[in-house]
């Protein structure tokens, strides 16, 4: 076994526990979102802060390995997922607002976050699988996968254009909607991110 596949040997489970942490923190913020409830909020950001504890400790400890390639993989890992953290962070203060100020958004805007939402979800549970398995079918299936949900986001955002010149969505709305699209696309982004690394390494 090389020092590199070694070492993510002995960090995968650690790896793959935070992962579940995310995908948590993510359907904590999906349930507020929906059910327009912030104790949903306030679990998602408990999470938070596990998630960015969890980046300062395993940097910490991966630093003191002595193969440099398997330490920059994994401290390369580590900080996507704090950015991941970060996004969703984010998200949770647009939902947050929007709880506060009783803001509506249009089926078909809720119709679109809920595709981010669910297919963010379903990305962070292959990744949780390829941190075990280095599954080649898989790494290739969620790379096509993030793709695809970046896309539908471009598409997404284009038709949200179209809704605030025609009216149907008010400015206000608009930027609370766009901020949400943005964390979640960056967030699918960095989670992509994070297979192709696995891929290469």
């Amino acid at each position: 076994m090389k020092p590199i596949e070694k070492s993510l040997h002995i960090h995968q489970e650690k790896i793959s526990n935070i992962m579940e942490e995310l995908l948590n923190m993510l359907s904590n913020i999906y349930d507020g979102f929906i059910k327009h409830k912030k104790s949903y909020l306030h679990e998602a950001e408990k999470l938070g802060k596990k998630i960015h504890q969890f980046e300062k400790d395993f940097t910490e400890e991966i630093i003191k390995e002595g193969d440099k390639d398997a330490v920059r993989l994994l401290i390369s890992i580590a900080g996507h997922i704090e950015r991941i953290g970060d996004c969703y962070e984010n998200v949770i203060k647009t939902v947050h607002t929007k709880i506060s100020e009783g803001t509506l958004f249009s089926d078909k805007a809720v119709q679109e976050l809920n595709f981010l939402f669910n297919s963010s979800k379903d990305l962070i549970r292959n990744v949780k699988d390829i941190v075990l398995t280095l599954n080649p079918v898989l790494i290739e299936y969620s790379i096509n996968l993030g793709n695809k949900i970046n896309s539908m986001a471009d598409e997404f955002a284009t038709q949200h254009e179209e809704r605030l010149v025609t009216g149907i969505c008010h400015p206000k709305h608009s930027s609370m909607y766009l901020d949400m699209l943005d964390n979640l696309r960056m967030g699918v982004w960095h989670l992509k991110e994070i297979v192709k690394k696995l891929q290469n390494y």
